[in-house]
């Protein structure tokens, strides 16, 4: 018979505003979990999609399930929260591996293509955003993320620009503008299906950074 094993980690909301983890991703239950539940919201997406479901793909109980993850919105967070860290960790690995004088202009482009190469997530993104409006613990978890993803941007790309850690306004605001358009060109693009158009828009946007770079 199947038995449970969990890692769960309770943290509490950490002081610098970003998401805690709420489960160990190194476990491999709980990795084979995410995977599953990867495949079936991008399948059926997230509201079609039920802990059964996601258990019948791994041959486990719903309970199980149940068991790692409170409810489909804890599980959601944790999939697309692990989407995120994958994106963090190439633009650490653009900045380490170039040592050129736009290896900001690298680590930004590492992140384009992540979001670029995620198509799925993307649509998922959309119904989740929806979902929220509705669900207060879904709306929680996806402005929890969308802190960390703010914080991505702060600290590997806004900092490399030049803006300063004294000037907390204009760093939080060109934060804000960098991920706000990364994702509007996304969902552009997922819309009109026009993959040179938002290329061409996001080049325009990446001049604009420089001039604004060379100006400072």
């Amino acid at each position: 018979m199947e038995t449970a094993q969990p890692t769960v980690i309770e943290n509490n909301r950490s002081d610098n505003g970003t998401a805690p983890r709420a489960v160990d991703w190194e476990n491999p239950r709980v990795s084979a979990i995410l995977s599953a539940a990867a495949k079936c919201f991008a399948r059926k997406g997230f509201s079609a999609t039920t802990l059964a479901e996601i258990g019948k793909e791994l041959g486990l109980r719903k309970s199980i399930v149940h068991y790692y993850f409170a409810s489909k919105a804890a599980l959601i967070h944790e999939v697309q929260s692990f989407t995120y860290h994958k994106y963090l960790g190439r633009v650490k690995e653009a900045l380490a591996s170039d040592t050129s004088a736009d290896r900001i202009g690298s680590a930004l482009h590492s992140l384009w293509d992540a979001i670029q190469n995620n198509k799925t997530g993307t649509g998922l993104n959309i119904e989740v955003w929806s979902a929220a409006r509705r669900d207060p613990e879904l709306k929680r978890r996806a402005s929890a993320l969308h802190s960390d993803a703010h914080k991505l941007v702060h600290e590997h790309i806004v900092q490399g620009l030049g803006i300063t850690n004294g000037d907390t306004q204009r760093g939080e605001a060109l934060s804000t503008l960098i991920l706000a358009v990364l994702n509007g060109l996304s969902v552009t693009e997922y819309l009109e299906g026009d993959e040179a158009k938002s290329k061409h828009a996001y080049e325009m946007f990446v001049s604009l950074l420089n001039q604004n770079r060379n100006a400072s």
